[in-house]
């Protein structure tokens, strides 16, 4: 089964009679107004296809991924969020999509999603960001997520304002991973949303804009080239980084800036 959800529909005035109307008389299609497989207007067609705009949530549970569906819907005007039970539905009905949201239950699930799945929907449509949400959440199983190219991992426990925060930091080009799982292990390591320092007090301008590239996944190399330095200082700086954040690997990182990243991301939107 296919669900579909989007901004409520605009009444359009009716045409009291098929001779009397005229193309300056008869009001052009808005966005809400056409179905996805019919012709649409061009700025209707721009505003579906908007990378920003457009979610798919694949879920086996179908009351999950309904709840799922209703409550990005609600976060926000203008998305399109479409919904499948599994990633060959979604291939064989969908229209493609900026966001893919893997909803799995269970280790064995889990482990297949972050095997298999991230790697399927990223041949079907290159480019798009996966989102892995799951109730088990094991350091293991977010790093490998990462290593398989998703940009985003949500436990299942997560409230649905974090969750929300989380899938519209990912849209906006940045991970989310739960700094928790990452630091399971760890008793020193403390994200910056448990207080604490800014992280703009702990790093400076460069190292700013060197995390937030790591944020988006991308290796030194292309690191330096983004910023105009040699591959050798990017090291450096993600040398200090992780000191100055206590982290031990890029992943971490991620963790530990979750919560500032996801609060200017925020921000953004309401500005």
């Amino acid at each position: 089964m296919t669900l579909s959800s989007s901004a409520p529909r605009k009444p359009t005035a009716p045409v009291a009679d098929e001779q009397q109307a005229t193309p300056a008389s008869t009001p052009p299609p808005t966005e809400t107004e056409f179905p996805p497989d019919r012709g649409i207007s061009l700025p209707a067609a721009q505003i579906y296809r908007d990378a920003s705009a457009h979610i798919v949530v694949i879920c086996a549970n179908a009351l999950t991924r309904t709840c799922l569906m209703h409550c990005l819907t609600g976060s926000e005007t203008g998305l399109m969020v479409e919904g499948y039970a599994d990633v060959e539905e979604w291939d064989r009905q969908g229209q493609g999509a900026s966001v893919v949201l893997l909803c799995v239950t269970g280790t064995r699930e889990t482990t297949t999603a972050v095997e298999r799945m991230v790697r399927r929907v990223l041949a079907i449509t290159p480019g798009v960001r996966v989102v892995v949400i799951s109730d088990i959440r094991s350091a293991g199983d977010v790093s490998k997520a990462l290593e398989q190219g998703a940009s985003g991992f949500i436990a299942m426990d997560s409230n649905v304002d974090v969750a929300i925060a989380a899938i519209r930091l990912v849209r906006s080009g940045g991970v989310f991973v739960p700094a928790h799982s990452v630091m399971q292990s760890r008793t020193q390591a403390t994200p910056l949303s448990d207080g604490g320092k800014s992280l703009r007090d702990l790093v400076t301008a460069k190292q700013f804009e060197v995390v937030g590239l790591i944020r988006k996944g991308l290796p030194n190399k292309l690191i330096a080239t983004e910023l105009e330095m040699s591959e050798f200082t990017v090291k450096v700086h993600v040398r200090n980084i992780m000191k100055r954040l206590n982290a031990r690997n890029r992943t971490e990182v991620v963790a530990l800036t979750n919560a500032y990243f996801a609060q200017s991301a925020w921000q953004d939107d309401l500005a």
